[in-house]
């Protein structure tokens, strides 16, 4: 079960005037780190993100979340020193007591890219202990053996899956991806649900994928196994066009076309789908057939002698206009089937104009969706006005705008149905110039030997009478390497369609796995605990004095796992007050859940200003007093405050918390002795 504690954590700047610094200790249940604005608070719980090398979760670029005081000048004694190093250590224990001190460097000599991890208490009981170096923030930190996050991983306890991206490729769930969970910045953090969700990543459904891994949903399993499955299906119809172009390319260098052949993976397969076919006499026999014909053929001619002019020049001087005959008629199908290929270029050229277009128009009614989604009324504006939201070109005189138009939601189902159709077509265009492609390059090694047999024929009949007739032997060459070049790639031909044949029922099995996935996902054990995390979410509202609305009318949406009121992200309809109060709740209701049903939730809150928007002291008080009965539960709770010590007493009983209480005034960096 995954579990993380904070121990310790360090933060050291050295100058020339001397080392500045602060160790904070932390113990489990609930911790407050009071101190007064502006006094770097923030600084220490940033300094944990970082020391974690997670602050990607915050942006993607590689900015240090840390202020100036740790980056570039302090004050000491009352006048600005230049910092030349700085790190933070951070000392953490996993759900084995193992223990580990992460150092990472802000500013020095070592990179920030690297991390060095002790292997130890480094921190409340330094020591010598093992130290390994790992990096982080650069490519391979989530999979490789040195990437920190990769040993972050492990020592915790995730098992990290792979999920899907955007692009179609597969990634790890990143970590920056789940500690939007466990940890609520003071600058943005508090404007929304997973404000800072690292999108840039690229992950598919990111939000959702978190959340399930959390919870610890069956639905994650089932959609990673239909992801698993797609990404195979993906993978064998990319096989299967590379076999199928391998036997293309096959045919053509043998001059033999594929008849009916499998232009579709899920074409089904038969003994007459892509069959190797050679022209014989006007007739396409199959590969086997024709080679029997050919050996036949050319038995005959060795069963007799080479003949001599004076012998064949009769029937040569009458088979040589039958040959020019059959040269012209070969030339003029394929100056036919050159038009048609023309034709064909044509048609693919409109079908690919026309996808295009329903791209742009699809895109710019995706982009009207989401400003409609904003509150934009500007595209009913422009149809009030008569002019197309779309195209932004005006409608013709006359024009009456239709009380049952389609809304924006079916113009984009709409469109993306014609795009289905019109890829379909082009890929039928396709196919069928592929068809007249290789009719061609069968025709054109026709008519070259029409004109190789024309030309043995005329030079013949210019030989002197005694001479053997240079056609015969010219005939009887041709048919020997035709049949020589048939029989050799026999064997290729067959490899190659018992491959696509292979390739086609393997994606056929993966298919028939991927419907017999549930396309709900949802089991009952995870709308059980869906059940629950709206429970919980809907009784802490309650004592928080939630007023926007009665807390019992707020759900957990069954698609995003976010709270709803009939259907509606909470947001629009609550007071800015009331939205910090769901954060609270939602994130406390998602741990508890979590922890409790084997999920994947550290049993880690850490929470910058919970405070936010002058919420009510009464409310506020209801937080502190479920963050003390979480704690005592085994989970930990980090809260960074600026409310009066005296005011948090007030509001909690002794020796039911941890607090860290910076004098007034006081800076967290302070000398070092």
């Amino acid at each position: 079960m995954p579990y993380m504690r904070l121990r310790a954590l360090s933060l050291v700047a050295r100058t020339a005037a001397g080392d500045v610094g602060r160790t904070l200790g932390f113990s489990q249940g609930l911790n407050l780190l009071r101190a007064d604005n502006s006094s770097g608070k923030s600084t220490a719980l940033q300094a944990i993100i970082f020391a974690l090398g997670l602050e990607g979760m915050l942006s993607a670029t590689h900015r240090v979340p840390l202020p100036h005081a740790m980056t570039d000048s302090v004050v000491i004694d009352g006048r600005e020193q230049r910092v030349d190093e700085s790190y933070v250590l951070l000392e953490i224990e996993n759900g084995k007591g193992e223990i580990l001190t992460v150092k990472r460097s802000v500013i020095g000599t070592d990179d920030r890219r690297l991390m060095r991890v002790s292997s130890g208490p480094a921190i409340t009981t330094p020591g010598n202990y093992r130290e390994s170096e790992y990096f982080v923030r650069t490519k391979g930190a989530a999979q490789n053996a040195a990437g920190f996050h990769r040993l972050l991983a492990d020592f915790v306890g995730f098992d990290l899956p792979k999920v899907s991206k955007l692009d179609g490729s597969e990634s790890p769930l990143y970590m920056e991806t789940l500690f939007p969970y466990f940890y609520v910045e003071q600058k943005h953090g508090w404007s929304g649900i997973q404000a800072r969700m690292p999108n840039y990543l690229k992950i598919r459904d990111v939000g959702k994928r978190s959340a399930e891994f959390v919870l610890g949903l069956e639905a994650f399993q089932l959609v990673l196994a239909r992801q698993r499955i797609q990404s195979n299906m993906s993978e064998l119809e990319a096989k299967w066009q590379n076999s199928t172009k391998d036997l293309e390319v096959l045919a053509k260098n043998a001059r033999v076309v594929i008849r009916n052949q499998q232009v579709r993976i899920a074409q089904p397969w038969s003994e007459q789908t892509s069959v190797p076919s050679v022209t014989i006499d006007d007739s396409w026999l199959p590969l086997s057939t024709a080679i029997s014909r050919v050996a036949e053929h050319l038995d005959s001619l060795k069963s007799s002698e080479v003949q001599t002019v004076a012998a064949v020049s009769s029937e040569l001087e009458k088979a040589l206009p039958a040959l020019e005959g059959a040269l012209q008629n070969v030339s003029t199908i394929s100056a036919g089937l050159w038009a048609e290929r023309t034709e064909r270029d044509a048609r693919i050229q409109q079908v690919s104009d026309r996808l295009e277009a329903l791209s742009e128009d699809l895109q710019r009614h995706k982009d009207s969706r989401t400003l409609e989604a904003y509150g934009s009324e500007h595209a009913h504006n422009l149809i009030a006005e008569h002019i197309c939201p779309t195209c932004h070109q005006d409608f013709l005189d006359g024009s009456d705008i239709s009380s049952h138009a389609m809304t924006i939601a079916e113009n984009i189902a709409f469109i993306e149905r014609q795009q289905k159709t019109f890829r379909s077509m082009l890929e039928d265009q396709m196919r069928v110039r592929g068809a007249v492609d290789a009719r061609l390059d069968s025709l054109i090694a026709q008519s070259n030997e029409y004109r190789q047999e024309i030309r043995a024929a005329k030079d013949t009949l210019a030989s002197p009478n005694a001479h053997p007739a240079t056609s015969d032997i010219r005939r009887r060459l041709q048919v020997e390497e035709r049949l020589e070049l048939l029989t050799t790639r026999e064997s290729d031909f067959e490899a190659a369609r018992a491959e696509i044949q292979a390739v086609a029922r393997a994606w056929g099995l993966q298919k028939a796995e991927l419907a017999k996935l549930s396309q709900h996902g949802l089991t009952d054990n995870d709308e059980k605990k869906l059940a629950r995390v709206e429970q919980s979410l809907r009784q802490q509202l309650g004592r928080y004095g939630f007023k926007s609305i009665e807390p019992g009318a707020v759900d957990i949406d069954r698609e995003s796992y976010r709270p709803v009121n009939e259907g509606f992200d909470l947001g629009f309809d609550v007071s800015a007050s009331d939205m910090i109060r769901v954060i609270w709740g939602y994130l406390f209701a998602m741990m508890e859940v979590g922890v409790a049903s084997n999920g994947g939730h550290l049993g880690l809150l850490i929470f910058d200003e919970p405070r936010q928007q002058e919420t009510a002291r009464p409310s506020y008080q209801a937080l502190l007093s479920n963050a003390v009965a979480a704690g005592k539960s085994g989970k930990q709770i980090l809260f960074a405050t600026s409310e009066e010590s005296e005011s948090l007493r007030g509001m909690l009983e002794p020796g039911a918390y941890t607090l860290i209480d910076l004098p007034p005034m006081e800076k967290l960096l302070q000398p070092l002795g």
